[in-house]
C-alpha cells in the first residue's frame, strides 16, 4: 500500500494547522498587548447613559423636573435676575377640555421663548392664564345636568359651568408643568377670567370705555345661534358648505317712475334673487345700483320685468325669453314704489352702495332686520326696523298666524314660498359657504336685537396706525400675516359685546322699565365690585336690584329700584380675554403676544381693540404668529374624525406601547421647536417624531462624550501646567463663537426651527465629527498635564458650556440631565441656575482660513482610500498660496507629527510647493510598518514595540 499520498495529506494538515495555531497565538500576543496598555489610555468614562427608554424616561423627566427645581425656576429667576423684564403675555386657552396638540405647540413655544430669555441672564415676566367664561364651557357643563337646561336657574347654571372650568383648568395646569413649562402654577400665580379681581377691573374697564362713549347700545343686526340663543362675534364662526333654496321673486310695481310712464296700467314687476327666501316676510325695501343699467324686459306671458342689463342673460337661461323693450340707468328707479308680496304694504326702492351685477337681478331684496348692508340703507333712510324672528330662531306673533313659531331655517322658507307661490319666477339649489356656530355646528342667521357694541369705527384708523410700531413674526410671513390682521380691522363696522347666556361677566347696567334708558355710573360700578368682593360675582344674579344698588345710591340718583331692572346680558368672551392686558400686565404692554393664526380675528384684535380704545396704542411689541396641528394628511385635528392626537401618548406612551413607545417630554418639545414656527400646519406625523427621538438620542451620545472627557476635569485644574492650544483648538472656539452669537440671533427672531437646525449641524459636524473625532489621540494617549492635551480639554469644557445652554430653552430636561453629570456641578446646582462668560476674543477669522484648508487635504485624502487613513503617507502639492496656509500647520517638508497629521490622520505628511498646482495635489502610500499597540496611531519603532510617544508617557507615569 502507498501511504505516501496520506502522509503528504497528514503532513500538509499538520502545516495549516500549525499556522492557525501560530495566527491564533499572534493575535492572543497582540491582544494581550493591547490589553496591556488599555488601562494607560485616558479613555472617557461618565454615568450619563447614552438611552433612557420606556418607563424610565417617564421617571427620569419627572426626577429632573423634582431635582432640578422646575417648579422653582420661575421664582427664582424673578428674585435673582436683573430687568428690564421681558414680558410674555400669555393669550387664555379655554378651559374647556383635555390638553391637545394645539396647546402643546403654544404653551412649548411660549416656554422655550422665556427659557432662552432666562438662561442668557434676563428677568421674564410670564402669568400663565385661563378663559373660563363663554358658551363651549358651558354647553359641556350643562351636557351633564340632571335637569333640562331649560328649567334650570342661572345660578345653578354658574354653578355648574364653575365646576367644570375649575375642573378643566386643574387638568390642563397639571399637563403644562409637566412639558416643562416654566411658570409659577400656584392658582394665585396664574389669571383666570372668573375670579373677582378680574371681574371687578372688567367692569370698570367696561365703564371706562362708556364714559369715552365708546360703548353703545343699540338695535342691530348680528350673527345669531338659534341654537344656543346668543349673539356670536365672527371669530365665533365656521364657515361650511351648505346648500340654500334660492328664489327669484317678482314684486308689483305700484309707483312707476317717470322713466316708465309710457307703460303705466301694464303689469310691471321687479325681480329680485334671494338665498333666504324666509327673509322675505320682513322685506322692506328693493335696493338698487345707481350707477347699473337696468332694462324693462317682456316675458312670453306679457309681464313686463325690471333687472339689470348685465345679468339679463343669465336670467333668460332660468326663466326663458325676455324682450328688452327699453333700458335706463338706476338713477331713473328713484320714487318707484312696489306692493309687499304677502301683507300687501306699499315700499320703496332705495339706492345701496353694496349692490352689484355680480349674480341675481341687480335689484337686492332688502330686510333690514337681517343683514348688515340691509340694516344700513334703512339707517341712511330712516327707516324703522322690524323684527319678526325671536331669539330661538322662530317668527313671532307680529308675522302673522301662519307664520307665528315657525323656526325660520327648517320651516321658514317653504312657508312663504308656498305663501307666495303666484310670485315665484324660479327655484334653485345653490351650495354655498354660509357660517356656523363653532360648537353647535348648526346655521346661524342674522338677526336685529338690541345688543351692546364697541364703536371700533371711531378707534379703527388709530389702531392701524398704532400696528406700524409692531414687528410681526415669523419674518417670511410678516407682509401676509400684517395683511390678515388689517383685513380684519378695516371690515368690522362695530363689535358686539353682549352674550345672552348666563355664565359670565355680567354687563353693569340696569334699565328703567318704563323707557328702556340706561343707568349707569362710576358710583354704581364701584358700588357692585364692593358686592362681588363681599358676596362673589352671583350676588349680580342673587340680589334684588335695591340691594345692588344700596340705600346711599337710591338717596343721590333719586330712585327707589323698583323702576329699574338688571340686564340679562353678559360680556363677550372676547372682550373678557381681550381686557387680560389690563389686569395682567404690569406696565399695561407686552413685549409679545405668541399665539396661533385663528387669533387675528380673536384675542390679537380683541386686545388691540381695547388697548387702543383705553390708553391709545397697541399692547404689544411683538406678535408672533404659529401654525396649528394637523394630522399625516394635513386634515385638523377633530374628535369626530378621530385624528385626535393625545400629548401623552408621545411623552408617556399609548396604551399600546409597540404603536405608541415613550418618547419623553424633550422630543414632544424638539418637534415643535423643528417645526412650530416654520409651517402654518404642523404635521404630527409618525416618521417627524422618530426624526425628532434619533435626533435627541445624538445630542446624547455627543454630550455623553464630552462629560466622559472632562471626567478628572477636577484633578486637572490642580495642575499648573499653562493649557495650550492647537490650531485645531483656536477654530473649533471660533467656530463656537460664531455659533454662538448665531443661535442667540435666532432666538431672538423667534426662529426655533432654525435653532433646532443650526443646533442640530453644529453638534453632529462640527463638535462631534471634526473636533471630537480629532482630539481624541490628543485626551486618550497624551499625558495627563500634556499642554495640548489640557488645551484641548479647556475647550471641550466651553462646547459643553455654549451647546448645553443653548440648547437648555428647548430641551430642558436634557440640558439639567447633562448639567448633572457635569463633573465641575459637585453641588448638583441646576444649569438654568449658573451663568457663562461670552467668547468676545475667539473671532479668528485667519485661523478658520488655516485650519479648512488642511480640512481639504483630508477631504482628498478620503477621496483616495476608505482604510483606515493612519496606515498611510501622504504627499500634498501645494501653489504658494495654499503651501503657505499649511506651513502655519507643518514647519517642516516631511512630519509625522504635525497638525496637519492630527487633522488628516495619516502617518506622515510630505508638504511640497508647486505652483504648477492650480489646486491641493494629494498621493497616499501604503505604511509597511504596524501601528502602536497603545494609540494606534503612530508607527513601531520595532516590532512588538509601542511608538517614542506612548514610551515616554508611559516612562512619565
Amino acid at each position: 500500500m502507498n501511504l505516501q499520498p496520506f502522509l503528504w495529506r497528514v503532513k500538509s494538515l499538520l502545516s495549516t494547522q500549525a499556522r492557525i495555531l501560530y495566527r491564533c497565538h499572534s493575535t492572543q500576543q497582540e491582544k494581550l498587548a493591547e490589553k496591556r496598555y488599555t488601562d494607560t489610555v485616558l479613555l472617557p468614562k461618565t454615568n450619563f447613559p447614552a438611552k433612557i427608554t420606556g418607563k424610565k424616561r417617564v421617571e427620569m423627566d419627572m426626577y429632573l423636573q423634582d431635582k432640578c427645581g422646575f417648579a422653582e425656576l420661575y421664582n427664582w429667576q424673578r428674585a435673582n435676575l436683573e430687568g428690564p423684564d421681558f414680558v410674555l403675555h400669555d393669550g387664555p386657552p379655554y378651559a374647556n377640555g383635555d390638553p391637545h396638540m394645539g396647546h402643546t405647540i403654544n404653551k412649548i413655544l411660549k416656554d422655550i421663548t422665556i427659557r432662552s430669555k432666562v438662561v442668557k441672564g434676563q428677568r421674564v415676566h410670564y402669568v400663565p392664564g385661563w378663559d373660563c367664561h363663554g358658551l363651549p364651557i358651558e354647553l359641556k357643563a350643562l351636557s351633564s345636568a340632571k335637569k333640562r337646561v331649560a328649567d334650570l336657574t342661572p345660578i345653578q347654571v354658574r354653578t355648574q359651568a364653575r365646576k367644570f372650568a375649575e375642573e378643566a383648568f386643574a387638568k390642563q395646569k397639571k399637563v403644562f408643568a409637566s412639558w416643562g413649562i416654566m411658570a409659577d402654577w400656584k392658582d394665585s400665580s396664574c389669571y383666570f377670567t372668573n375670579t373677582t379681581s378680574y371681574i371687578k377691573n372688567q367692569l370698570q374697564q367696561f365703564y371706562s370705555l362708556y364714559e369715552k362713549k365708546l360703548v353703545f347700545r343699540d338695535f342691530k343686526p348680528v350673527y345669531w345661534s338659534p341654537s344656543s340663543k346668543t349673539a356670536l362675534a365672527e371669530a365665533e364662526l365656521e364657515y361650511k358648505d351648505h346648500q340654500s333654496q334660492c328664489a327669484t321673486v317678482r314684486l308689483r310695481l305700484v309707483e312707476l317712475p317717470p322713466r316708465l310712464a309710457a307703460f303705466e296700467g301694464r303689469p310691471v314687476y321687479a325681480l329680485t334673487w334671494t338665498t333666504t327666501p324666509w327673509t322675505l316676510i320682513a322685506n322692506q325695501a328693493l335696493a338698487y345700483s345707481p350707477e347699473a343699467n337696468y332694462c324693462l324686459v317682456e316675458h312670453s306671458e306679457g309681464n313686463l320685468y325690471i333687472l339689470a342689463e348685465q345679468l339679463l342673460q343669465s336670467n333668460i337661461e332660468k326663466i326663458g325669453q325676455l324682450n328688452v323693450l327699453t333700458t335706463f340707468t338706476g338713477k331713473d328707479l328713484v320714487g318707484s314704489k312696489y306692493a309687499h308680496p304677502i301683507t300687501g304694504v306699499v315700499l320703496p326702492f332705495l339706492a345701496g352702495s353694496h349692490v352689484n351685477t355680480s349674480q341675481g337681478t341687480g335689484l337686492v331684496h332688502t330686510a333690514p332686520a337681517h343683514g348688515k348692508e340691509d340694516f344700513l340703507v334703512a339707517l341712511e333712510n330712516k327707516i324703522s326696523i322690524i323684527s319678526l324672528v325671536n331669539e330661538e330662531g322662530k317668527y313671532t306673533a307680529e308675522a302673522g298666524a301662519e307664520f307665528e313659531g315657525l323656526k325660520v331655517l327648517e320651516e321658514g322658507t317653504p312657508a312663504v314660498l308656498a305663501r307666495i307661490d303666484q310670485n315665484i319666477v324660479h327655484v334653485e339649489k345653490l351650495t354655498h359657504s354660509y357660517p356656523y356656530d363653532w360648537r353647535t355646528m348648526k346655521p346661524v342667521i342674522v338677526r336685529a336685537s338690541h345688543q351692546w357694541f364697541i364703536n371700533t369705527d371711531s378707534i379703527k384708523d388709530q389702531a392701524v396706525e398704532s400696528l406700524k410700531d409692531v414687528n410681526i413674526f415669523p419674518e417670511t410671513k410678516r407682509t401676509a400675516w400684517s395683511n390678515a390682521l388689517l383685513t380684519q380691522l378695516k371690515q368690522r363696522p362695530y363689535w358686539c359685546i353682549s352674550r345672552q347666556r348666563a355664565w359670565g361677566t355680567p354687563i353693569p347696567v340696569l334699565y328703567y322699565k318704563d323707557t328702556g334708558e340706561v343707568f349707569i355710573t362710576r358710583e354704581w360700578v364701584d358700588k357692585l365690585c364692593q358686592l362681588i368682593d363681599k358676596h362673589g360675582d352671583d350676588c349680580w344674579w342673587e340680589l334684588p336690584v335695591e340691594k345692588l344698588l344700596g340705600r346711599k345710591l337710591r338717596a343721590a340718583y333719586s330712585v327707589t329700584g323698583a323702576e329699574l331692572e338688571k340686564g340679562k346680558d353678559i360680556l363677550d368672551i372676547w372682550f373678557d380675554s381681550g381686557i387680560s392686558w389690563s389686569y395682567v400686565l404690569p406696565d399695561k404692554k407686552a413685549n409679545l403676544y405668541m399665539e396661533g393664526m385663528d387669533q387675528f380675528s380673536g384675542w390679537f384684535q380683541s386686545s388691540l381693540l381695547t388697548s387702543v380704545a383705553l390708553q391709545g396704542c397697541a399692547p404689544y411689541k411683538d406678535l408672533f404668529v404659529h401654525g396649528f396641528a394637523v394630522d399625516e394628511n394635513n386634515n385638523k385635528m377633530s374628535k369626530s374624525i378621530g385624528n385626535v392626537v393625545n400629548p401623552d401618548d408621545i411623552t408617556k406612551g399609548g396604551k399600546n406601547l409597540n404603536k405608541n413607545p415613550v418618547h419623553g417630554v424633550d422630543v414632544l418639545r424638539w418637534w415643535v421647536a423643528s417645526h412650530g414656527t416654520q409651517h402654518t400646519l404642523v404635521p404630527v406625523k409618525k416618521t417627524l417624531l422618530e426624526g425628532s427621538v434619533e435626533s435627541v438620542n445624538k445630542f446624547r451620545n455627543v454630550f455623553k462624550f464630552l462629560l466622559g472627557t472632562l471626567n478628572n476635569y477636577d484633578d486637572n485644574r490642580k495642575i499648573t501646567v499653562e493649557p495650550q492650544y492647537k490650531y485645531l483648538d483656536k477654530y473649533m472656539l471660533h467656530q463656537l463663537y460664531h455659533y454662538h452669537n448665531q443661535i442667540q440671533e435666532l432666538y431672538e427672531k423667534y426662529q426655533y426651527h432654525n435653532v433646532s437646525k443650526l443646533f442640530l449641524n453644529f453638534m453632529t459636524n462640527d463638535v462631534s465629527a471634526i473636533y471630537c473625532h480629532l482630539i481624541k489621540d490628543r485626551i486618550y494617549c497624551e499625558k495627563v498635564d500634556s499642554p495640548f492635551r489640557l488645551g484641548s480639554l479647556d475647550v471641550v469644557g466651553e462646547i459643553l458650556a455654549i451647546t448645553v445652554r443653548s440648547v437648555a430653552p428647548i430641551l430642558p430636561h436634557l440640558a439639567e440631565e447633562v448639567w448633572l453629570h457635569h463633573p465641575e456641578n459637585l453641588a448638583s446646582v441646576p444649569l438654568f441656575h449658573t451663568k457663562h462668560r461670552s467668547l468676545d476674543s475667539w473671532d479668528q477669522p485667519e485661523v478658520k482660513t488655516i485650519v479648512e484648508k488642511a480640512m481639504d487635504v483630508k477631504s482628498e485624502i478620503n477621496k483616495l482610500t476608505a482604510k483606515n487613513t493612519w496606515l498611510s503617507k501622504a504627499t500634498v502639492r501645494a501653489n504658494s498660496g495654499d503651501f503657505e496656509l499649511l506651513s502655519v500647520l507643518q514647519k517642516s517638508g516631511i512630519s509625522s507629527t504635525s497638525e496637519i497629521c492630527d487633522i488628516c490622520q495619516v502617518s506622515s505628511v510630505t508638504l511640497i510647493k508647486d505652483d504648477r498646482c492650480e489646486n491641493l495635489s494629494v498621493s497616499l502610500e501604503n505604511v509597511d510598518q504596524e501601528l502602536c499597540k497603545r494609540c494606534r496611531r503612530h508607527v513601531e519603532p520595532g516590532p512588538s514595540e509601542i511608538c517614542d510617544r506612548c514610551t515616554e508617557v508611559l516612562n512619565a507615569t
